[in-house]
């Protein structure tokens, strides 16, 4: 590497470096002396105290804390305890341990619900941080509002989380919740109502959520599992991942791919994404572009609408599928639906159960073949511009032509049966019985 290559490196990484420290708070620029030593902070103390909330309390407990962490836990109780940190950087140790002095908590008292906050807003250099750890009854209601730091709850009724570039953990909640942060992994698990959760620039997973759930961030991960309701996911360029789903799954998102195992009723939508599916217990609804969908075991119907995108479905349940793409190849197996297919630039291969219900196949400059299920009587009309048509069955075609255009009929006597419609442009189409190879 040349040196100004490495002189750059070595700037990025200092400067992350010193990113960390502003956001995490431990240095500030209020903290230099721009006077005599130009000094950084370079001690650390650490004060705590702690309190007891007597009982009766009231149903809510709301925190507000600018910047730090926030750790509650639900108990078999009717007091609450707390236990207030400080953690501050300074010069030296006395300085630090005179600015601990100074910071304090604040407690409101109403009829509805109890506030716990800080006087972080009175100082004008804010290179601290403080942390509220409580004990509370299980049936408490909690709302916290937090920053730059991790906020954990577990086993309590209610969670309402707004977190600014932090972590968030909530477990073992009884009713809703909802959490929010940024820049930061977030996780709930054993929710037993419903859930909402807001991300930005950090992973999600959520599991056990026996509710609804929705779930938004971005540049990221979504990981969903057992899942009660519906699940609502998406995100712009983001990762999502959902299996046993109770309910209907919705997923908007970009860039990334998607994997829906065990889900309800699925609507996938966004572009520059695979799409896999398995053991969808419903309709499945693709929309993308640029990257292959793959489904398996389908219940209902299958739709995709694709641009450039290759499609792979086998063993759809559903009465109807019906797939656009182009530029890519389709390919269908052990399926009885009717079938609607179209397609430019890329081959269409089939492989159905029965012919019970119809098929249109369209394409240009692709071949078309399909696997004709032995003893199926279907009317039969295959052409192609420029290509060929190959009927393999033991039966006589009732048409075999070529001028121009090469077309080949079958079955034309059975009106009742449904039709299997195949046309292609400058490819051919090959039709072989069932059990053969192509």
């Amino acid at each position: 590497m040349k040196f100004r290559e490495v002189f750059l490196v070595v700037v990025l990484i200092l400067a992350g470096f010193v990113f960390f420290q502003f956001k995490t708070g431990k240095w500030s620029l209020d903290d230099i002396n721009w006077g005599d030593d130009m000094g950084i902070l370079r001690q650390e103390v650490t004060v705590e105290e702690t309190r007891t909330l007597e009982a009766p309390l009231p149903p809510a407990i709301e925190i507000v804390n600018g910047q730090g962490w926030v750790e509650i836990r639900g108990a078999d109780q009717d007091f609450a305890q707390m236990t207030f940190k400080k953690v501050v950087w300074r010069r030296n140790e006395e300085e630090a341990r005179e600015i601990a002095g100074q910071i304090k908590y604040t407690l409101t008292a109403a009829a509805d619900k109890l506030t716990l906050s800080t006087n972080r807003d009175e100082f004008r250099r804010k290179n601290f941080e403080t942390g509220f750890i409580l004990t509370v009854p299980r049936s408490t209601v909690i709302r916290v509002t937090n920053g730059y730091g991790t906020v954990r709850i577990e086993g309590i009724k209610e969670a309402t989380v707004r977190n600014r570039h932090g972590e968030v953990y909530a477990s073992n909640i009884d009713g809703p919740c909802e959490l929010e942060t940024s820049y930061d992994d977030l996780e709930a698990g054993d929710i037993r109502g419903a859930c909402q959760i807001v991300n930005s620039h950090g992973d999600v997973r959520a599991y056990s959520v026996k509710g609804d759930l929705q779930v938004g961030t971005s540049y990221a991960r979504i990981r969903v599992e057992d899942a009660g309701g519906k699940a609502d996911l998406g995100g712009s360029n983001t990762d999502v991942e959902a299996r046993r789903v109770a309910g209907s799954v919705t997923v908007d998102t970009s860039y990334e791919k998607v994997l829906l195992d065990d889900v309800g009723p699925a609507l996938v939508t966004g572009h520059n994404m695979a799409v896999t599916a398995g053991n969808v217990r419903g309709d499945l609804e693709v929309r993308t572009s640029y990257e292959p969908v793959r489904a398996t075991d389908v219940q209902g119907r299958l739709t995709v609408d694709a641009h450039n995108a290759s499609v792979t479905a086998t063993g759809i349940a559903g009465p109807s599928i019906s797939v656009q793409t182009s530029y890519e190849n389709i390919s269908l197996a052990d399926f009885a639906a009717e079938v609607s297919v179209v397609n430019r630039n890329g081959g269409v291969t089939l492989r159905p159960r029965d012919l019970k219900r119809g098929l249109d196949v369209r394409t240009e400059h692709g071949p078309i073949e399909l696997l004709w299920p032995s003893g199926e009587r279907a009317r039969l009309e295959a052409r192609s511009k420029g290509g060929s048509v190959t009927w393999g069955l033991a039966d006589k075609p009732d048409v075999d032509e070529t001028n121009g255009v090469s077309l080949v009929k079958a079955y034309s006597a059975e009106t009742a049966a449904p039709l299997v419609y195949l046309s292609t442009s400058y490819d051919d189409i090959r039709i072989e019985e069932g059990g053969k190879r192509f």
